[in-house]
């Protein structure tokens, strides 16, 4: 039996990490913005009023909490799939090409995350400096902007984790049996 690349055995703890404190934080805030939601609905049909900053809490709440959940979903594989080129190139029992389209997928998953997360920090120091806050002048954005782009990161990290598993899978000809995992990034 052949033991795991430490790579891969960090790569998995800190997807395990990644999962649970995500999940926590995600469902935490899911909760949260439900409640809210729940709130504001009782108190505008019937008392006729509503916290100015509800509607604000409620959509920056629940685009932190979706973004965050990303990086879950990534770690999962568990995004949208178009697999009929895929299962095509299959079909025609094009396994290599289907290995190196799982890497590739990946590869730019993990560049467009990373590179979104990097060049969003001006957006989070602009936002802090500036003291830009919601529309109804409750919340300051760059806690909001931060944990958008935190989410954004963990999921290119977890992207890149992924190329280091397919690239072992690929080299250890995994992708040879014809067997192809449909719950992939491509």
């Amino acid at each position: 039996m052949k033991t795991k690349p430490k790579i891969l055995v960090f790569a998995n703890h800190m997807n395990i990490v990644i999962e649970r404190v995500v999940s926590l934080v995600a469902g935490i805030m899911f909760f949260g913005v439900t409640i809210l939601a729940i709130v504001e609905i009782v108190r505008r049909y019937i008392f006729g009023k509503v916290f100015d900053w509800g509607q604000d809490g409620a959509i920056y709440f629940m685009v932190v909490a979706v973004t965050l959940y990303f990086c879950v979903t990534q770690i999962r594989r568990g995004h949208l799939v178009m697999a009929a080129a895929i299962e095509y190139l299959n079909h025609k029992k094009c396994y290599r090409l289907v290995g190196l389209s799982k890497i590739a997928a990946t590869a730019t998953t993990s560049i467009l995350c990373i590179s979104l997360s990097i060049s969003g920090w001006s957006m989070i120091n602009y936002s802090f400096s500036m003291k830009i806050k919601s529309d109804s002048l409750v919340f300051e954005l760059w806690p909001f902007h931060f944990l958008f782009i935190a989410g954004i990161g963990l999921m290119g990290l977890v992207a890149f984790f992924q190329i280091i598993e397919d690239v072992v899978s690929y080299k250890n000809g995994d992708h040879l049996n014809g067997a192809i995992a449909l719950v992939a990034d491509i």
